[in-house]
């Protein structure tokens, strides 16, 4: 049987909740599920596979399961159960204990325990899916360098390219490539400045994808869908922890369709995001994203790159000093800094090199820029 992804799994856990009452067949169900093989849960229903120490009360198979039925208290009888000689003995990765109308539930590789009504198990299903071959992933961020950063990014440019033939020769496929990349910047960066709790989008990427990346595709849709939707009751249960994010970013366009995924490029994902992205330097980015397009120009980053002093010895007197003056002298008045606000707002810059870098006509309205330096 074929390994199932994040969402077949959703949809194969989700008639096993708000039933009115449950039974033992139910950590059965659950196990066919997740994709475990008919005839493995069958040899356990029947008890040819059944090691558990209680089979009256109790459903065991080796480095699976240990489920145990109580009319306790769930909760307490787990804490004494997760220890005991059969467990440990089996390499059991998951024990549930339920009163069948409280599971709860303790993963022996990660130490996470989680409990909830069972009619709500729904909403929980991503906790099981090492089951369906998604670990959970807990990616740490590592030391990083601003070129570092553009290498891994344009490793990934590459590799979507390979693995989308023909995309930038469609009619829209150079702004969807662009859209992509920069919703990804986001994410990194909302994952390393608290707009995301600390590695969220990597870690969600890493536990609810396939190893090979035939579903990384689908998964970011749904998250970037989940990122415009205001309310947590709007998204699905696994994203509803991720915020709303406004500003039209994430807002849905048909003209985007989220590039397909190898295992190589969704490798070069998750690798991106162990940057700690909080400390790049936004003022490279210009130079990062000309090198990501053009391969042959990624070993002189380097040399486009313009440091911030020098870039400030242009910019604070011919219009920064001026805003910083107008901002320490309207600091306590709503009124000055509303105004202060619009006028920064009103302000457009133009850099001339990078028009003529990418062919730009003088007539910016007769085409769109964006971050890459490519044509929407």
């Amino acid at each position: 049987m074929a390994r199932l992804n994040l969402k077949a799994v959703e949809e194969r856990v989700a008639p096993l909740a708000g039933l009115e009452s449950y039974d033992r067949e139910f950590v059965f169900d659950l196990l066919l599920a997740y994709g475990k093989p008919q005839s493995s849960v069958t040899r356990l229903r029947n008890g040819d596979l059944n090691v558990a120490a209680d089979p009256a009360t109790e459903v065991a198979q080796k480095k699976v399961v240990y489920f145990k039925e109580t009319t306790g208290d769930p909760l307490a009888v787990l804490e004494e159960l997760k220890t005991s000689p059969d467990v440990v003995r089996f390499s059991t990765r998951f024990v549930i204990v339920t009163d069948y109308e409280e599971i709860v539930a303790h993963d022996t590789q990660t130490g996470e325990t989680i409990g909830f009504p069972i009619r709500e198990i729904d909403q929980h299903f991503t906790f099981f899916l090492p089951w369906a071959g998604m670990e959970k992933a807990q990616y740490v961020a590592e030391a990083h360098a601003d070129v570092k950063a553009a290498e891994r990014m344009g490793k990934l440019f590459d590799e979507l390219l390979h693995a989308n033939p023909g995309l930038l020769e469609q009619p829209h496929g150079r702004h969807a490539l662009n859209l992509f990349f920069t919703r990804l910047l986001f994410c990194f960066f909302a994952e390393d400045t608290g707009i995301f709790a600390e590695n969220q989008f990597s870690n969600a990427v890493g536990s609810h994808t396939l190893a090979d990346g035939s579903d990384t595709a689908e998964f970011l849709t749904r998250l970037f869908l989940a990122l415009d939707t205001e309310s947590p009751a709007g998204k699905p249960h696994h994203l509803a922890a991720f915020p709303y994010v406004n500003g039209r970013l994430f807002r849905a366009d048909n003209r985007f369709v989220v590039p397909q995924f190898t295992k190589v490029a969704r490798d070069e994902l998750i690798n991106a995001g162990k940057l700690i992205w909080r400390e790049i330097n936004p003022d490279i980015f210009g130079s990062m994203f000309q090198a990501i397009v053009t391969p042959g120009k990624r070993s002189d980053l380097g040399q486009h790159y313009t440091s911030v002093p020098n870039i400030l010895k242009t910019i604070e007197p011919l219009f920064l000093d001026a805003l910083k003056d107008e901002l320490d002298a309207g600091h306590d008045s709503v009124k000055k800094l509303e105004a202060l606000l619009e006028r920064i707002s009103a302000i457009k810059v133009f850099d001339p090199a990078f028009m003529r870098k990418s062919g730009v006509s003088r007539d910016i309205e007769s085409k769109s820029l964006d971050p890459f330096g490519l044509a929407a």
